[in-house]
């Protein structure tokens, strides 16, 4: 989509006009001291125009050009009218413009990620998005209805780890800024980035182009305790920003993330009524669920929990060990303060199938502590999944969390050489919030059109 027309779709955004009021509120009038040379929202703005012309500085360029300009300015005049609009300079903010209120918009950063992420919350609820009534089934639900979330690395404006540095040939002594939170992470599983890790959380319409609308984002620290105190990993980040949008946005929705999601993370989630899909993490063995004997055909059948669902434990002539899956003939929803997950199974037997239901969320039984060992009895959300991994049901969430993951690649993309032009987690997060500005604007702008 070409820049000009993103400017305009961004500029014709409502809520990012209100948003500023909320957070940045422009003076008293009467106040003493220097009028401000352009209005709270325009920083706003310039903040988001920054994924749309790669820089800060590209992006004051272009609002000095007259064509541009007008553009911002028949935005305000639609939102804030003729009076706000005529009384704007000729020409857009410059760079120490820029530089003068950046600093006030760290030291908001709270309040504004807050503001922001409950105006996007609210675009995908008017789109009719993450409706209330659930669409499609429990197991198979709409796709305006499944939250896609991931974090990544984003690299900063350097790869400086080192503050000061020799010249090897001359002796002279270099000075380098360096991200002071910026750390060698992992991606992928096995690939080292250095930088700063975000999460965020999305939300699209099925088979329409440009309705992807970011909901919720934060940063995830990854320095030391020592360092900082006050750090979040990224499973707990991910945790705090999907539970926000369930506040928000009340549902049985489902939410799809990665294996960074252990047990811990899915039981609040499942409690809350969200329907939660990771994939299987790696290395779990088999574990006891329950051994179902039945007198009036003899059979008995041990039932073990493996591969993330309920599986019949046979053994086999050779005597080895086989864990063979059990059809789910239905998943079990049931609301209330604390909501509740089940599988009924349908256990195949030479006599007959057996049908049985099993909890697949955490229960009381299982958070009590084992006398022997002080830990949980039985980590439940750890070893079954409700939706299985391996099922028709479970490839179709993996393929959204990974359509998911192009909101982070169009992120590499729209900055210059691929990095985020900012020091610091917060400074990464702050261009975060205008690129997500920037993207929700098109989505709000194109879903208007179709309408």
């Amino acid at each position: 989509m070409p820049e000009l027309e993103r400017l305009e779709l961004l500029v014709a955004n409502p809520d990012l006009y209100d948003v500023a009021d909320q957070v940045f509120p422009g003076r008293t009038p009467g106040t003493r001291g220097r009028r401000p040379a352009y209005p709270t929202f325009i920083y706003l703005i310039l903040l988001a125009s920054i994924s749309i012309f790669e820089t800060a500085e590209m992006a004051c360029a272009n609002f000095q050009h007259e064509h541009m300009w007008k553009t911002v300015r028949e935005g305000v005049r639609q939102h804030r009218g003729d009076t706000a609009a005529d009384s704007l300079p000729e020409t857009g903010p410059q760079r120490h413009h820029w530089h003068d209120f950046r600093p006030k918009m760290l030291v908001a950063l709270h309040e504004f990620r807050e503001a922001s992420r409950d105006a996007w919350i609210n675009q995908a609820l008017a789109q009719g998005m993450l409706a209330r009534k659930r669409r499609g089934t429990l197991v198979r639900p709409h796709r305006s209805q499944v939250i896609t979330g991931d974090g990544t690395v984003v690299k900063p404006a350097s790869d400086q780890t080192e503050e000061f540095t020799i010249d090897e040939k001359t002796g002279e002594l270099h000075h380098h800024r360096v991200d002071p939170d910026a750390t060698v992470q992992l991606e992928g599983g096995d690939r080292e980035i250095y930088g700063n890790k975000l999460v965020s959380f999305s939300v699209r319409d099925e088979c329409s182009p440009h309705s992807r609308i970011i909901l919720n984002a934060d940063t995830a620290r990854h320095q030391s305790k020592e360092l900082d105190p006050d750090r979040q990993e990224e499973a707990k980040v991910a945790l705090r920003l999907a539970l926000e949008i369930r506040t928000r946005a009340p549902g049985n929705h489902t939410v799809v993330y990665d294996k960074a999601w252990r047990g811990t993370h899915r039981a609040p989630l499942i409690r809350a009524g969200l329907t939660t899909f990771t994939r299987q993490y790696d290395g779990l063995r088999p574990h006891p669920l329950m051994k179902y004997r039945y007198k009036s055909t003899g059979c008995t059948h041990d039932l073990y929990a493996a591969e993330g669902r309920a599986c019949d434990r046979l053994i086999t002539v050779e005597g080895k060990t086989l864990y063979d899956p059990i059809p789910v003939r239905e998943v079990e929803y049931r609301s209330g303060e604390e909501c509740r997950f089940y599988h009924i199974l349908e256990i195949p037997c030479r006599n007959g199938p057996h049908v049985e239901r099993i909890p697949v969320y955490e229960t009381r039984e299982d958070q009590a502590l084992d006398p022997r060992t002080k830990r949980m009895r039985f980590n439940r959300t750890e070893h079954l999944r409700i939706i299985p991994p391996g099922t028709e049901a479970g490839d179709r969430l993996i393929g959204f969390r990974q359509d998911s993951e192009s909101v982070f690649s169009t992120l590499d993309e729209t900055h210059r050489l691929r990095r985020v032009p900012a020091y610091g987690a917060d400074g990464a997060l702050l261009i975060y919030i205008g690129y997500a500005w920037a993207k929700n604007s098109v989505a709000l702008g194109i879903s208007r059109r179709t309408r």
